[in-house]
């Protein structure tokens, strides 16, 4: 049994085997020249695995490839991958960040390059299909600029880019610019982007038990500033700065160094020399005591514990303490736990690795002040090999360092998008960058030593250098926008700023000034100005440049009594030209509209585009005679009429329009009476057949009130109930009842009834077509259920109109169902009728909306048939149950044989199609025959009566029911199927 289970337990015994994805991202991950993989995310990990008796087999593979690996689980980890939120979706990331990282670009020496307004056209490579490529692109689109981005496979192609010259500059993490700039004609842009933490990352739901170790040691790690963690980010933060440390840096250190050792050796080697030379050896130690307390570095040694056990002169001056205050102290005491704790590590590294550490630290001095200081430490080692302590060789290099920022930071600064100019207090100028070259035209030599060009403070002012040198010369600062000029003698705007420097004396050294050119802004002021007060489709006056034309005009007929006119035009049918040519042609014709009415008009008028289709013209100064004014306005009017008759070309083809004018005379009146009169007299126009011109007339606003009351009237009969259905019969071939039409009736407020013919177009206009159409859709399924009660009248269909407006309805199909379902009535004994209008807009949504009620039972039928739309195309398409002969074909039937023919064509077109047929109208027994002489058996008309309300409705049914013998044979399917 002990032999069987051994397999199991050298199983169980066996290190994880963890693969992971290495690709070229140095320093933080990348493989050697080697071949084996290392970087800072290797040695931490390295770590992990050796805590945790993890085996790690290293896949090298390029960046879009690892991922994909990654999360096809064929590889375990993938190391450097940056957090989103997309990726959370691919990817399980652990919670303790492994490194923080951000983004950077790199230029090649010679490109100017210092903000994100510099980076337009620039050609700057990316990594592909990385994070990076796709939050620059947004971060340049914020910025309104468009590099030309390359996208390369790794990091390492986009620096070799750069430096062979076929790409401006790269975006890399800093820690990548900093390994792959060295040495380099590549520097460090101060164009800093996308702060970014980096982790270790597994396939989704793979690998959890790796994460939460990784958690472990991470979070416990950057807990204790003395962990292997910190050892090994500063181990490759030395490598990144002995690489780019200055050379008098290195130099400096070096001679120290060397100085040290060598005074070291010699002490050495005295103390080994016999009592006869004991006195040169004391000589020889007081000398290089001297010595190092004569050197700027702070020098000192620590043993193995880390007390100080040596402090030269400058580390004493440094910290502010006597030798005897430092000897036998560490440096928690010297200068605080924090401090210490860094300081600890670095010593406790060289220690460790038994070689020379060089740093920089950050460390107090005696006036608690930050400095900078560059450090080598070197361990010290007895004969036998132990480590007797270390030696510390520190210089101060704060001054240094600030003042390396400064001149960076001025150059920077100088060399900015900004023109920028040093003149002396002669005025000549001293210095210029590129940028002011560039938007100046002249060369550097060019500009060295003479005046600032003339410039004035407006586009023919006269020069204003003079006054600009002395407010600067008095005020310290002079500030403003200028016109000058280029070498080409082109003039342009700029904002120029001109700040005067001063000695300690007070007396002016240098002027600096800053020019920016701001061509583009005024522009852009002067196109938001055009913008404001013009259509941007055809560059005329809009409704905001109109209104404060007639602001002006009405209050110079108020003092001089000069008349204006005001021209509503609106183009006739524009719609269909829309629908069937496109929203481009009917843009095309707009344009060439309002060329044509500028050409009708005077120099001094007006002509304005209001919206869509419809265009004012203001006519101004008419005479103080209205007759004479209106005379002019007409005139006026009738030139546009013809002007819009003629053909238009309209991408090739002919294209023929009308219009319809409406006018005002500013007699009375404010601008919103004016406007509403001039739109009054427009839309009679239209309802005159279109094509004319109609001028105000009090009685349009008499009737306007009418329709408004109506409304009104409206609105309070359908709070109070205050409508009716009545049903007209339906009758078959053979003469029974088989349902109705249920047809509105209102009586107004005050007891007059009034016809569906007047009120439903106002309803239609105002909206209360809707509310109406759902209360009358109710009112005819709630009679229709009290039918199905009745013996003789349980199958009777009913017949609802439906509107346009109505139907197109987003709930319309829901709020059919939910009225159908809450009545219970039988749905195949409604019919809802729809005019050929609906057949306009979007056919496929109309067809949908009834394939769904049809699927519950509910019929159609189309009413009107051929007074409208009727396009055949469509109607094969629709599930129509039923066609209805309008009236107006039926009335002259008899004495037209063009009705007749059309009736025939009806019913023969539906008895093609499988359409149920119905005749409306019907008021003869002699229209009946021939009807049904041609097919159409189903009729509804006064001939079987008017309508009526639903008690007389009912007894006309039993009556005509106890006509026939039996039960009347109604079918309970559609009246003609």
């Amino acid at each position: 049994m002990l032999l069987s289970f051994a397999p199991l337990a050298n199983a169980a015994a066996a290190p994880r085997v963890v693969l992971v994805g290495v690709y070229t991202n140095p320093p933080k991950l990348y493989l050697g020249n080697n071949g084996q993989a290392d970087g800072i995310m290797v040695d931490l990990l390295r770590q992990v695995a050796a805590a945790e008796d993890w085996q790690l087999r290293f896949v090298s593979c390029q960046w879009t490839r690892c991922l994909n690996a990654l999360q096809e689980g064929r590889i375990d980890l993938l190391p450097d991958v940056a957090w989103t939120e997309e990726r959370t979706q691919r990817l399980d990331f652990h919670r303790v960040p492994a490194l923080f990282s951000w983004s950077q670009i790199y230029r090649r020496a010679g490109i100017p390059l210092t903000d994100m307004t510099d980076i337009g056209g620039i050609r700057i490579a990316v990594l592909s299909d990385s994070i990076q490529q796709r939050y620059f692109t947004r971060f340049a689109a914020d910025f309104g600029v468009r590099p030309q981005l390359v996208p390369v496979a790794s990091v390492a192609d986009g620096f070799d880019l750069v430096a062979r010259g076929k790409a401006d500059a790269v975006v890399a993490s800093h820690y990548v610019g900093s390994f792959y700039a060295t040495g380099r004609a590549i520097v460090a842009t101060p164009i800093m982007f996308q702060p970014a933490r980096l982790f270790y990352a597994t396939g989704k739901g793979h690998n959890g038990d790796l994460l939460a170790a990784l958690d472990r040691h991470l979070g416990a790690w950057q807990s204790q500033p003395d962990s292997v963690y910190f050892d090994i980010l500063e181990q490759w933060q030395s490598r990144g700065f002995l690489a780019q440390a200055p050379a008098y840096l290195r130099w400096g250190a070096g001679l120290v160094l060397a100085l040290l050792a060598a005074t070291l050796a010699a002490a050495a080697w005295l103390k080994g020399q016999n009592l006869r030379k004991t006195g040169a050896l004391r000589e020889t130690r007081q000398r290089l005591q001297t010595i190092l307390d004569s050197v700027d570095s702070l020098i000192y040694i620590k043993d193995a514990s880390l007390r100080y056990t040596y402090a030269n002169h400058a580390l004493q001056q440094f910290s502010g303490r006597s030798r005897e205050d430092i000897i036998g102290r560490k440096d928690d005491e010297l200068f605080g736990p924090v401090v210490a704790a860094l300081v600890a590590s670095s010593d406790q590294r060289a220690i460790a690795e038994r070689r020379r550490v060089v740093l920089e630290e950050t460390v107090p001095d005696a006036e608690g002040r930050q400095r900078t200081v560059l450090t080598t430490k070197i361990p010290l080692l007895q004969d036998d090999g132990r480590i007797q302590g270390i030696c510390g060789i520190s210089l101060d290099i704060s001054e240094r360092r600030a003042a390396e920022e400064s001149t960076r930071v001025a150059a920077t600064v100088f060399e900015s998008a900004e023109g920028m100019f040093i003149a002396g207090p002669d005025s000549r100028i001293v210095r210029v960058n590129d940028a002011y070259c560039a938007m100046s035209g002249y060369t550097v030599d060019e500009l060295a030593g003479s005046f600032l060009p003339p410039f004035s403070l407006s586009w023919d002012g006269d020069d204003a250098g003079v006054a600009m040198w002395a407010a600067a010369e008095a005020e310290g600062k002079w500030q403003g926008e200028i016109w000058t000029s280029r070498k080409d003698g082109s003039v342009y705007p700029a904002r120029l700023t001109v700040t005067a420097v001063r000695d300690g004396s007070g007396s002016i050294t240098h002027y600096v000034g800053t020019q920016g050119d701001i061509s583009e802004q005024k522009a852009a002021q002067d196109e938001i100005g055009r913008l404001a007060y013009s259509d941007p489709l055809t560059g005329m006056a809009n409704r905001r440049l109109l209104l404060e034309r007639l602001r002006h005009c009405l209050p110079l007929h108020e003092r001089s009594g000069q008349i204006a006119a005001l021209l509503f035009l609106d183009l006739d049918d524009f719609k269909d030209l829309n629908d069937l040519r496109g929203h481009g042609a009917g843009d095309r014709l707009l344009m060439q509209v309002a060329q044509r009415l500028s050409a009708c008009t005077r120099a001094g008028d007006t002509v304005a585009r209001i919206g869509g289709d419809e265009f004012v013209v203001l006519l101004e100064s008419l005479g103080r005679d209205p007759h004479e004014a209106l005379q002019h306005a007409a005139l006026t009017g009738r030139k546009i009429l013809d002007a819009v008759r003629e053909p238009f070309d309209i991408d090739g083809m002919p294209h023929h329009a009308t219009c319809s004018l409406g006018a005002a005379l500013s007699t009375e009146g404010d601008i919103d009476t004016l406007m509403k009169r001039g739109d009054m007299a427009m839309y009679r126009a239209k309802r005159e057949g279109k094509n004319t011109l109609c001028f105000f007339h009090p009685d349009m606003e008499a009737e306007v009130s009418q329709r408004l009351a109506m409304e009104a009237q409206l609105r309070e009969s359908l709070h109070k109930g205050g409508f009716a259905l009545h049903y007209q019969p339906q009758v078959d071939s053979a003469g029974r009842i088989s349902g109705a039409e249920a047809l509105l009736r209102w009586n107004r407020p005050t007891g007059a009834p009034v016809g569906p013919a007047e009120f439903i177009p106002v309803a239609e206009a105002s909206g209360l077509i809707l509310p109406l159409g759902r209360w009358a859709l109710g009112e005819a399924c709630r009679q229709l259920a009290q039918w199905c009660c009745l013996p003789r009248m349980g199958n009777l269909s009913l017949a609802v109109n439906v509107s346009v407006r109505q139907f197109r309805q987003p709930g319309f199909v829901r709020e059919v169902l939910d009225i159908v379902d809450g009545c219970g009535i039988d749905p195949r004994l409604l019919k809802l009728e729809l005019t050929e209008t609906v057949l306009i807009d979007d056919i496929d949504e109309t067809i949908d909306k009834m394939l769904q009620l049809q699927a519950r039972g509910i019929r159609f039928a189309l009413d009107d048939f051929g007074t409208g739309y009727s396009s055949l195309s469509y109607l094969k398409r629709l599930p129509l149950d039923q066609l209805k002969i309008d009236r107006s074909f039926v009335r002259d039937i008899l004495d037209n044989p063009n009705d007749a023919s059309i009736a025939r064509s009806i019913v023969a077109l539906s008895e093609s199609l499988g359409l149920g047929i119905i005749a409306e109208g019907v008021e003869t027994q002699a229209q009946r025959d021939f009807l049904a002489q041609i097919g159409c058996g189903c009729c509804q008309g006064y001939l079987f009566g008017q309508p009526m309300d639903a008690a007389a409705f009912t007894r006309l049914v039993t009556a005509r029911a106890e006509a026939f013998a039996g039960t009347p044979a109604i079918s309970d399917v559609a009246p003609g199927n």
